[in-house]
Parts: C-alpha cells; sequence; structure tokens
C-alpha cells in the first residue's frame, strides 16, 4: 500500500519521500512502484513520456526524520496493530513542521485511537485508500474527535489533487467501505456455513451481477427504484428477519478455516485451493478489470472483436 500510495502522489505532481521500517524493503517497493507505473502505461493510464518527471519525483530515504523533516503531508501504510501505528504517528508528528498534516490508511482502526497521543492531534485524519491504490480512485476521510475541519478539507484537497475521489466517513469500526464489505462476507459466510450454497456461487452473484450494477446504482437509488413500498412488505421482511446476524466471525467458516490453519493466500489455501490457482495471476486479473470499468467510467467506449 505505501508504494502504491507513494506511486499515486508522485503521478500527482507531489515530491514524495519514501520510507520504510526495513531499510531492505525500499529496493523492493521501488520495484514494486516501476511494475506498477508499467502496468498504468501499458493500460493507457499513464504516458511513458512522462515516467522521468514522475520518478524524478520519489526518493527513498532510510531515516524517518529526514522522510518527514520537511514534509507538508504524512501517511502511514504499516500493518493494522494499534499501538504500532500509534508509536510511527508520534515519531513521525514529533520530527515533521508544525503545519504539516498526518494521516494513516488504516482500513478498520478509528481515527479518534489512532489521534491518542499525538502532540497535534488537532493535525491528524485518515486517508484510507484500497488496493490497488494506485488504480482505485475512492479514498475513505475520516476525521477524529480532536480533528480540525481545516484538516479534513486539506487532506480532501490533496486527494482531489492527485485524482483520487475522498468521501467524508464516519469514525466507527470500519467506517463505510470496510462495513460493507463485512457485511456481504457475514451473509454468504453464513450460507455456505449452512449448506445453502458455495463460496464460488456468492463469488459469481458478486461479479456477474450485483457488482455489474452497481457502478449505475446505489443501494437508496435501487431501494427508491424498486419503491420502499415494496421494501416494507411482507417479502422484505422475511429476507431481513432471516439475514444473519453472527457477531463473531469465529462462527462462521472464516473461523473454522482458520482454526484449521488456512489463512488464504499467505497459507496457500482459504475458501479457494491457492496452490491450483495463481495468487500472481488473481491480482494481475483484478488489476486489468479494475482498469477496464476504470476506463469505462471515464467516457470509453466499449468495442467487440467483431466491430
Amino acid at each position: 500500500m505505501g508504494a502504491q500510495i507513494a506511486l499515486s502522489m508522485a503521478m500527482g505532481g507531489a515530491c514524495v519521500s519514501l520510507w520504510g521500517r526495513r531499510a531492505a524493503a525500499l529496493p523492493e517497493a521501488m520495484e514494486r512502484i516501476y511494475r506498477d507505473w508499467q502496468f498504468l502505461v501499458e493500460e493507457g493510464l499513464a504516458c511513458n513520456k512522462d515516467s522521468q518527471d514522475v520518478f524524478g519525483r520519489l526518493q527513498c530515504v532510510e531515516e524517518l526524520e529526514s522522510a518527514v523533516e520537511r514534509a507538508d503531508f504524512a501517511i502511514e501504510a504499516i500493518t493494522e496493530d494499534l499501538d504500532s501505528k500509534r508509536q510511527l504517528l508520534r515519531k513521525a508528528q514529533s520530527a515533521s513542521p508544525a503545519s504539516a498534516l498526518l494521516s494513516s490508511t488504516t482500513s478498520a482502526i478509528r481515527a479518534s485511537e489512532l489521534q491518542e497521543g499525538l502532540g497535534r492531534p488537532e493535525m491528524f485524519c485518515i486517508a484510507h485508500f484500497a488496493q490497488p491504490a494506485h488504480i482505485v480512485g475512492l479514498v475513505e476521510v475520516v476525521p477524529g474527535e480532536r480533528t480540525k475541519e481545516a484538516t479534513t478539507a486539506a487532506v480532501e484537497e490533496i486527494l482531489e489533487s492527485i485524482g483520487k475521489s475522498p468521501v467524508l466517513c464516519p469514525d466507527i469500526p470500519g467506517f463505510l467501505w470496510a462495513r460493507i464489505q463485512h457485511a456481504v462476507l457475514r451473509e454468504f459466510a453464513s450460507l455456505v456455513g449452512r449448506g445453502l450454497t458455495t463460496p464460488e456461487a456468492c463469488d459469481k452473484i458478486l461479479k456477474l451481477g450485483y457488482a455489474a450494477r452497481l457502478p449505475a446504482m446505489g443501494a437508496f437509488e435501487h431501494a427508491d427504484l424498486a419503491g420502499l413500498d415494496l421494501l416494507n412488505g411482507d417479502a422484505a421482511k422475511a429476507v431481513w428477519e432471516d439475514l444473519s446476524n453472527v457477531s463473531d466471525p469465529a462462527e462462521t467458516p472464516v473461523g473454522e478455516l482458520f482454526e484449521k490453519g488456512f489463512k488464504g493466500m499467505s497459507s496457500g489455501k482459504g475458501f479457494y485451493d491457492w496452490n491450483v490457482r495463481d495468487p500472481e495471476a488473481f491480482k494481475e486479473g483484478r488489476d486489468r478489470e479494475i482498469v477496464r470499468r476504470t476506463k469505462i467510467l471515464a467516457g470509453a467506449e466499449v468495442r467487440f472483436p467483431n466491430q
């Protein structure tokens, strides 16, 4: 995520200093950035003639202080651990100018929790990028209890300046994106656990059905289209009553697989066998599909082979 965010910022015209807790991770990050840039060029989302300018704005530094000492905006992208994030954010803020905005790309930890212990909590605001960060345009902006409105506005302005679409979200667990993601997974995992369907069927419903019309119609737009009278009828009530309300993932196949040592791609198996499916090929296919839809939303014309 850090590498992808760094590329996004550099493409947007910002001068970026990339720092890692392990110095050895920096060359690896630059390799990923270069591969991601080449992918964007190949897909027509970037111009190869701009590569010198973009990479001229990117530098790797081995000391945190050197990375933030002149920063206007600093964003943390380490593992989802509250204590680790707090420690790093405190160090970053103490070494940065008093005017510097501080942020985190956490997907679940509340902004108000991350603010605790900061010398200037009013200058902190979450900017949650979604993977792949260099392609997905949406960024959740989450102010904490002590965040100044000017800080939130400034972070939104920075994101807009690099071509992202910020969305102001409440400081609640999971914000908005992760909450709907968990809600969908909870329901499908419950149905799989009850033996009523399969992961393959659920993913097909999402990718070929529900997701296909989402770019054109959101949940509330669909509710108005279908009619709130219909959604207050007996059929809708029967569905809502039957929806899963389990509060612990351990009570679903998510927990059952984890107890067996299956963590997903990282362990080679989860709901799918990733020893059979190629994880890298899957991620590349994901990125190409997101790019394709991004182009369509931007007004690109779809042409079929026989046209």
